[in-house]
C-alpha cells in the first residue's frame, strides 16, 4: 500500500498555512504540463489551502496519506454499506460528486475518470465544466467531449452562444479539435462560425476566425475528394 504525505507549510507571501502534496506532471504531445496529480514518488508538488483538499486529492488518485503530524491513514475493514444502488450507479455517483469538489485538481481527476466512461448522458457535464476559469478542468472536460466525434457538435453550437465568454471560446476549441479530426460535417459549422468572428470578447473572436478558416481547408478538402471519386 502506498502513501502520500502532505507537508504544512507557510506562504511567505501572505502568512496562511498552506498543504504540499507530492505530484507528477502529466503532459501533452508538445511536452507542456497540462495536469498534476498526487503521487508518492512525484518530483513537484500540489499546493491546498485546506488539509481537507489535499486529502480528497490524494484519495481520489487511489492512494492513502500520511498527515503532517505523520499520522497514516487507517484503514478501515468495515463492512460495506448496504445499498439497493448497483455498482454502476455508485461508481457513477461518486464520480459525478467529486465534479461538484472546491479544489480544481480534484474536479479535473473526476472528468478525466467520467470521460474514460464514454457516455452520451454526461455530455451536459462537460459542457457545464468547459466554462470554468482553472484550465485543467477545462482541458479535460474538452477532451471528454472531443471523444464523442459528430454527436457533440449541436451542443457545442448551443455553448458557442452562452453568456459565459470562456465556454464559448472552449465549445470552438472543442469544435476546432473536431475538424481537425475530420469527425464533423464542415458545411453546418460556417454560419455559427461566421456570426461568432464578430463576438464582443477578442480571444473567442480569434479562435473564432482560426476555427472557421480550418473548416473551410476541411471542406475544400471533401469537395475535392467527391470530385475525384465521381469522375
Amino acid at each position: 500500500m502506498q502513501y502520500v504525505s502532505i507537508k504544512k507549510e507557510v506562504n511567505q507571501e501572505n502568512g496562511n498555512e498552506v498543504f504540499l502534496v507530492p505530484a507528477l506532471n502529466l503532459k501533452n504531445s508538445k511536452g507542456a504540463t497540462k495536469q498534476k496529480i498526487p503521487h508518492p514518488l512525484g518530483d513537484d508538488y500540489l499546493e491546498f489551502e485546506t488539509l481537507e483538499g489535499a486529502v480528497r486529492a490524494i484519495e481520489l488518485s487511489g492512494f492513502k496519506y500520511i498527515l503532517p503530524d505523520g499520522t497514516k491513514q487507517i484503514v478501515s475493514k468495515e463492512k460495506p454499506v448496504e445499498t439497493d444502488k448497483t455498482y454502476d450507479e455508485l461508481v457513477y455517483d461518486a464520480l459525478i460528486n467529486q465534479t461538484k469538489d472546491i479544489n480544481s485538481s480534484v474536479v479535473a481527476a473526476a472528468l478525466t475518470a467520467l470521460g474514460e466512461l464514454h457516455d452520451i448522458k454526461l455530455l451536459e457535464i462537460f459542457i457545464e465544466k468547459m466554462g470554468e476559469e482553472n484550465e485543467a478542468v477545462r482541458t479535460n472536460a474538452i477532451n471528454a467531449i472531443v471523444n464523442f466525434g459528430a454527436v457533440s457538435v449541436q451542443k457545442l453550437l448551443t455553448a458557442m452562444k452562452d453568456e459565459n465568454w470562456v465556454r464559448r471560446n472552449s465549445a470552438i476549441i472543442a469544435i476546432q479539435r473536431l475538424i481537425d479530426s475530420e469527425s464533423v460535417n464542415p458545411e453546418k459549422l460556417f454560419n455559427p462560425l461566421m456570426q461568432i468572428t464578430n463576438d464582443k470578447n477578442t480571444i473567442v473572436k480569434t479562435s473564432a476566425i482560426l476555427t472557421l478558416g480550418k473548416a473551410y481547408k476541411l471542406y475544400k478538402k471533401c469537395k475535392k475528394d467527391f470530385t475525384k471519386y465521381v469522375k
